[in-house]
């Protein structure tokens, strides 16, 4: 009692009060929770009787008795009354009284929360009444929670076999029958039950002192001993029972489960017990706890509800391994298996590997809140209490409430409003919104309202037009759905409802007829008309002004005109109370609007003195205008197949409202190959802006000549359905236009001098007709280049006709002179025939790109210049080949140029195989060595006392050719003497008249073989023998002997392949020399070796 109290109280004559409320007092003691922050908190267990006392003192001075009235009132947290007990007393003052009421709580209410402090509990409510008498009113009342809590086990009572098979049973207790134990039961794996010894399972009870409370706790090992191994077992919470059913028997848990196999090992019905989650609102399990488990092994505790199990397992809780030092250990089993039943048991899983001495498990206290049937709801409105509700014909007034359930079970409400004036009630002037979608007359059944929670409830009503002035009452009651009886009830206690004055007032209702979104959807300067309903609401009579306000300036009152039913223009009305009529409302969309919806308030406004305002807000869709112009800036022209890219430029231009994007496509003959720059617009602004694209012609060759139509689509992005398509013709003449491939000669590098070669080159039409063309070359004159496959005609060589897009390959023959050396071009020229006279000539170029002779990659070094006066089949002469090429090895070629009057004078110049053909690295060099063969033969042949001759070494590869030259001096051993002989003239005579008659022959043969070749489609038969030539001067002595050996003839010479069929040396050799008579008559015929070597050697081919 604080100071000032304690002062009131001496200075009071008569002050009754509540001094104290106490429970467990009697022989069952209040059991006793120790909060987190050390204090006590007391607490009963449902089902068991306790005393309450409570203590009532007359704190007043007065020596007289007073008297007074006293009662004990106990209340559910939900808000009834469960209990009261009344009393009475006569006091002097400082006088107390006891009183003494025993009583049994038959619902528990109780929450432990995670850092276990104990909340909750029924309300114990003691009151005085000492009357007028009574000084002091604030110490009337006490009020003290009491928790209570669902159950309560010491776990000393329980029901198990001898599993160490020592004879003693491990649990010693009498059995009590429809008393909650726990029973044992030893499982396999699967399920079942056990055989023997395993059958009662292992758990066991240990007398101990040292026990969480009493003097017993639970095991599954032996002391000093560890737990068995592969085991499955579980201690049940449940009862025995000698009944043939397992109804409650007086715990107050509800009805049991029976388990036949664990009855039939004890010899007695056992029943499991079986909590029901749907009937708590929350349950925590308090249990003590010491001890450890192998790895893989647990001991837990489990809520089996066949269909799941939910657990709580000791073995992750860190407990102490120390013995008997006990750990509380709490189970929040809040919405655990809220809509169904299950089992409680303890359960020992175990298995084969490492085992310990096990959990110790002690104590069981169940704390809950317990659902039950009754409820209060709190009502929560916005009303103007104690104030009446101030109301104008035409107004509608909401109370808002909200609703809490404070009960613990799910219910529905029957909400029920109604005014005083009855003819209101007709038309559902009063209308109930709640959670229940259906239903908003004036009496409505809620949706479900579940535990704890609240809902939204609004009670409407709407004052009738033109409603007179009155008073009245509104009345709104909240009563339960299931039985009616009242809940709470709104409004002034002593009238039990709300008060509600009508006043006078100006008021009217301008709205449309008909309830649409949007309530017109109109274009870019068009206009509609909305029907309108105006009423005279009020209950005065009043002029009313007619006009709009916009919330987009683009808007204005020129947008907003007014007509009655007679198509007059109005602009205000008179109506009387009540009155109403029909008005129309036509809405004029300004030229360049965007679309969208906009909001324009309607306004009916009252002149004075009504200061009313009737605003309806209508809106006004104002869609996507699409309208656009596609404006090629040319429509038709002409264009040859040319393959000259060209372009039309097209302007788009968006007269639409809005900012728009647009597809673009072409519908057009795909062999135009037409195409846009751009698949689709940006956004183009409304109201005239424009973008430009362009429409791309390639003018590929061959289109046939004729008139085309291109179709330039536009599509709008936003709305495909709208496009626009503009037309353009495209007309395409007759096309003459030739191509002429250009040769890449560049990959092989050709010698000057070589035999002619020949190349495909193409010459393709591009024109869109069929047409022949004139070939002619231009080059230099170090060139020879001739068509083969052509058509003559009066004009020149032409090819035959070909078809539009086709080609035709003409056979080129060309060659390069001896000295022809660097880079060489050919142009071959075509020129159309069919093309008009009148016109340029249509023509094309190809150019054929040659590398000619030495190109730098290969350096040549020839040795210097050799003597030769003596016969020697090994004279070596060593060139110096090197690479100089910076980054590419090279295949080289090398071989003698054989087209030398040296081998008419040597017998060989040879190459040794390996140097022939050889790869040469960059910056690598070779030496390549020719060796000459020369015999005594050689050089007494020779026709001078000292020739000198050109051997050439030549040097190819894929990128270079190149030869280099070295000049060979051959010496006579005899030289010659000075001046002829008379034999000699003689012989030189003859060989001048058989070198006439050989430059005749050749001549003749000459002739013959021009004709020849002119008419032959293939070479000249080779001449590879002179077996059968017949020499045709007198005294050759041929006929009498064989002629000297000779070498053979190399496959690879070129003169041996020529036209001469390898007789040019024949033809090209001296006569023999004419044979002088001196003395006719003395020379005798010689003999035939004489005259052999008289004739000159036949050369070497």
């Amino acid at each position: 009692m604080d100071d000032g109290a304690s002062v009131q109280a001496r200075s009071s004559l008569i002050d009754f009060e509540v001094t104290s409320i106490e429970f467990g007092t009697g022989a069952n003691q209040a059991m006793q929770w120790s909060q987190p922050d050390g204090s006590i908190q007391e607490y009963v267990i449902r089902g068991q009787e306790i005393q309450i006392e409570v203590t009532f003192t007359q704190a007043g001075t007065s020596s007289q008795p007073a008297y007074a009235e006293a009662s004990l009132q106990i209340w559910h947290p939900v808000g009834f009354m469960i209990d009261e007990f009344t009393s009475n007393m006569t006091l002097s003052g400082q006088q107390s009284v006891v009183q003494q009421i025993t009583w049994i709580p038959n619902m528990s209410h109780s929450v432990l929360d995670d850092q276990g402090l104990l909340t909750g509990g029924i309300q114990l409510l003691g009151m005085v009444d000492g009357g007028l008498a009574d000084d002091n009113q604030d110490n009337n009342q006490l009020t003290r929670l009491m928790p209570v809590a669902i159950w309560h086990d010491s776990m000393d009572n329980g029901f198990c076999g001898d599993t160490d098979g020592d004879g003693v049973n491990d649990c010693p207790n009498v059995p009590y029958a429809n008393e909650p134990v726990w029973v044992g039961g030893g499982y396999e794996a699967d399920g079942s039950l056990s055989s023997d010894p395993d059958t009662y399972g292992h758990w066991r009870m240990i007398d101990s002192d040292d026990s969480a409370e009493g003097d017993k706790h639970w095991r599954v090992a032996r002391e000093d001993s560890d737990y068995a191994s592969n085991r499955h077992d579980r201690l049940w919470w449940g009862w025995f029972t000698p009944f043939q059913n397992c109804d409650d028997p007086g715990h107050g848990l509800g009805y049991g489960i029976q388990d036949l196999s664990l009855s039939e090992q004890y010899g007695s019905r056992f029943c499991k017990m079986n909590l029901r989650g749907f009937d708590y609102l929350t349950m925590q399990m308090v249990t003590y706890a010491w001890g450890e488990m192998g790895p893989g092994d647990s001991v837990s505790i489990e809520a089996d509800a066949s269909s799941s199990v939910e657990s709580f397992n000791y073995t992750g809780l860190g407990l102490s391994p120390i013995d008997y030092d006990w750990s509380m250990s709490v189970w929040n089993m809040t919405g655990l298996h809220q809509t169904g039943e299950y089992n409680l048991a303890f359960k020992f899983d175990s298995d084969s590997s490492q085992a310990s001495g096990g959990i110790a498990i002690d104590s069981f206290l169940i704390f809950a809140i317990e659902r039950v049937p009754q409820y209060t709801v709190d009502v929560d409105c916005d009303d103007p209490l104690p104030n009446a509700y101030l109301v104008v014909p035409a107004e509608v007034e909401s109370l808002y409430c909200r609703i809490t359930n404070n009960g613990y079970v799910d219910v529905t409400l029957r909400l029920y409003t109604e005014v005083t004036n009855q003819s209101w009630m007709y038309g559902y002037p009063i209308r109930i919104d709640s959670n229940n979608p259906v239903d908003h007359d004036n009496f409505v059944v809620t949706d479900v309202v579940k535990a704890l929670e609240t809902t939204d409830v609004w009670f409407n009503i709407t004052i009738p037009d033109g409603a007179i002035v009155q008073e009245m009452m509104w009345f709104v009651d909240i009563n339960d759905g299931t039985t009616n009886s009242t809940k709470a009830t709104l409004g002034l206690p002593e009238v039990r409802g709300i008060p509600l004055s009508v006043q006078a007032a100006y008021s009217c209702k301008l709205e449309p007829e008909t309830l649409a979104y949007p309530d017109a959807t109109i274009l870019p300067g068009e206009n509609a008309t909305i029907p309108m309903k105006f009423k005279n609401t009020g209950n005065q009579i009043a002029t009313w002004n007619l006009g709009a306000s916009f919330a987009d300036t683009s808007w204005g009152p020129e947008n907003v005109e007014w007509y009655d039913v007679e198509g007059d223009l109005v602009t205000s009305l008179d109506l009387a109370i009540n009155e109403e009529l029909d008005l129309f409302a036509k809405i004029l969309t300004p030229d360049q609007i965007p679309p969208g919806i906009y909001q324009i308030t309607l306004i009916a406004s009252g002149r004075a003195p009504a200061q009313f305002m009737s605003t309806p807000m209508i809106e006004i869709e104002v869609p996507v205008q699409y309208d656009i112009d596609v404006m090629p800036f040319v429509t038709q022209f002409d264009a040859p197949a040319d393959g000259v890219f060209r372009s039309v430029e097209v302007l788009l231009v968006n007269n639409g409202n809005s900012e728009e994007a647009f597809d673009l496509y072409l519908d057009a003959n795909w062999r135009l190959g037409a195409s846009l720059n751009t698949d689709r617009t940006l956004g183009i602004t409304p109201f005239g802006g424009d973008s430009t694209f362009f429409l791309m012609l390639p003018m590929p060759y061959g289109l046939e000549p004729e008139t085309y139509e291109i179709k330039i689509i536009a599509r709008s992005v936003s709305d495909p359905t709208f496009e626009q398509t503009k037309r353009v013709y495209l007309t395409i003449p007759e096309t003459h236009l030739v191509e002429v491939e250009d040769l890449d000669m560049l990959q092989e590098v050709f010698r000057g001098g070589d035999a002619p070669r020949t190349v495909n080159w193409e010459v393709t039409n591009n024109g869109n007709i069929d047409d022949a063309f004139y070939i002619d070359f231009d080059h230099l004159s170090d060139v020879s280049a001739e068509a083969m496959n052509l058509v003559s005609d009066s004009n020149g060589l032409r090819t035959p006709f070909i078809a539009s897009g086709e080609s035709y390959n003409v056979t080129v023959t060309y060659s390069f002179d001896d000295e022809a050396f660097g880079d060489r071009t050919i142009s071959m020229i075509a020129t159309s025939k069919s093309s008009p006279n009148d016109s340029p000539s249509v023509s094309g170029t190809g150019i054929a790109e040659f590398h000619v002779g030495d190109q730098g990659w290969i350096v040549l070094l020839p040795p210097n210049d050799v003597t030769i006066s003596e016969p020697d089949n090994d004279i070596e002469l060593t060139f110096s080949v090197k690479n100089d090429h910076p980054t590419d090895a090279q295949l080289v070629r090398t071989d003698v140029d054989r087209d030398s009057d040296l081998f008419f004078n040597i017998v060989n110049a040879r190459i040794e195989q390996e140097d022939r053909d050889f790869v040469l690295d960059v910056n690598t060099t070779r030496l390549i060595v020719v060796t000459l063969e020369v015999t005594d033969e050689n050089l007494d042949s020779l026709s001078d006392n000292s020739m000198t001759f050109e051997l050439t070494l030549d040097v190819d590869s894929d990128i270079d050719k190149i030869s280099r030259t070295v000049m060979i001096t051959l010496l006579r051993p005899v030289p010659i003497d000075e001046g002829p002989t008379a034999e000699e003239a003689a012989w030189f005579g003859g060989n001048i008249l058989f070198l006439l008659a050989g430059v005749v022959v050749v001549m003749a043969l000459l002739a013959v073989t021009l004709r020849t070749m002119r008419s032959a489609t293939g070479p000249l038969e080779e001449i590879s023998s002179l077996d059968d030539y017949e020499m045709s001067v007198a005294g050759s002595g041929w006929s009498s002997g064989d002629p000297p050996a000779v070498p053979p003839l190399p496959s690879s010479d070129e003169v041996a392949n020529s036209m001469y069929g390898g007789t040019k040396e024949i033809f090209e050799q001296p006569p023999p020399p004419i044979p002088v008579k001196q003395n006719v008559e003395q020379v005798t015929e010689p003999e035939p070796e004489n005259i052999s070597e008289e004739v000159p050697p036949i050369p070497e081919t």
